[in-house]
């Protein structure tokens, strides 16, 4: 593949705004901008650390390091909703974050622990979160869905409760659970989570691999038997790991600024394993996991990839094409999202 001009990358983001996407590993919390946090911080007569003006709480968003990322999130982010009401702001941020992308469909997770330990009502969250969603339908035609974070962090106890809540006060906007927090908790732990989940008719998914070998990975596959795989970057060491995950079509939803940031695995953009999995047939989608905390978009995302040469135009159509695909959408409106993505893609001369 050769270097992308300016010319070509200018009319290749014009395309990829001009279709209607799906994204499916994306955080709640990470979609509210800094304006909203200025409104939140007046409103509710905040005090962030080394912030008195717009511009400083700007700057805390400069973030180069994997500590100044958990300070915002935790204590400016998440320290920045006092009541359920607060989530106004975050549901309207979500709403234009995704119209600016053109995503008609999005999974989205919501992580309910810090609020639920913070005095927050459970029920009321999902209230506020569930008419966000059809606040955000009628408004701009777009479906929001929910996977409920049980977390890792606060342990199998906690992510229990968390299941139970979920279960007693599901809405249509819910669609199951997804595994986040620290991987060093073993997956085996969360066995009985998952089981019960399922049980209940419930979607299931887990990061891993993100921060820890491809061990971890078999791990998850292994004892908590998700849909998809969040990350799963790791696997890239482990050929067997590989093969079983293309044999078994389980996708990965990879996060490529997101991978970039932490270091771990990757340092370079054209190191990334996403074209590794892509070529082994592996069921890849691409999403931004924390848009304002990495000052990405998903259109951003599909153009890192494509104009530093990891895929081609035509590859990244089939990429959009497995976001649609890998998503918890009926058979039906999948079928209707691609055909309509297709056509557009046909009429731009995209082969797809």
């Amino acid at each position: 593949m050769g270097s992308v001009t300016p010319e070509q990358s200018a009319v290749f983001r014009k395309m990829l705004l001009s279709l209607p996407k799906a994204e499916i590993h994306l955080h709640l919390e990470a979609l509210i901008t800094v304006e909203s946090l200025w409104k939140l911080r007046q409103k509710n007569a905040l005090n962030y650390q080394g912030v008195q003006t717009k511009e400083d709480l700007y700057k805390k968003f400069n973030i180069s390091t994997l500590n100044e990322f958990i300070d915002v999130f935790i204590n400016i982010i998440q320290n920045s909703f006092k009541t359920e009401d607060d989530f106004s702001y975050l549901l309207e941020d979500a709403g234009k974050y995704l119209k600016n992308n053109n995503i008609v469909y999005a999974e989205v997770f919501f992580a309910p622990t810090k609020f639920i330990k913070s005095g927050f009502s459970f029920p009321q969250m999902i209230e506020t979160l569930t008419n966000g969603a059809r606040l955000i339908q009628q408004k701009y035609g777009i479906e929001l869905k929910y996977l409920i974070d049980v977390s890792r962090t606060f342990g199998v106890d906690n992510a229990m409760a968390n299941l139970n809540l979920t279960l007693e006060y599901r809405t249509d906007a819910i669609l199951g659970i997804g595994l986040g927090g620290t991987e060093s908790s073993p997956a085996k732990e969360y066995a009985a989570v998952y089981q019960k989940a399922r049980e209940y008719g419930l979607h299931v998914v887990a990061h891993s691999g993100e921060d820890m070998g491809p061990e971890a990975v078999w791990d998850v596959i292994q004892f908590l038997q998700p849909e998809r795989i969040g990350h799963g970057i790791s696997a890239a060491q482990d050929k067997k790991l590989v093969d079983y995950l293309a044999e078994r079509r389980i996708p990965l939803e990879i996060c490529p600024t997101s991978n970039l940031f932490t270091r771990k695995y990757v340092s370079k953009i054209e190191g990334h394993p996403v074209k590794l999995f892509y070529d082994n047939n592996i069921f890849v989608t691409i999403n931004s996991d924390d848009p304002t905390l990495f000052s990405t978009t998903l259109v951003d995302e599909y153009m890192l990839l494509y104009t530093n040469g990891v895929f081609s135009a035509a590859e990244t159509a089939a990429l959009l094409k497995n976001n649609i695909y890998a998503s918890f959408m009926p058979a039906e409106k999948k079928d209707a999202l691609w055909a309509e993505n297709k056509k557009l893609l046909t009429a731009g001369t995209v082969d797809c």
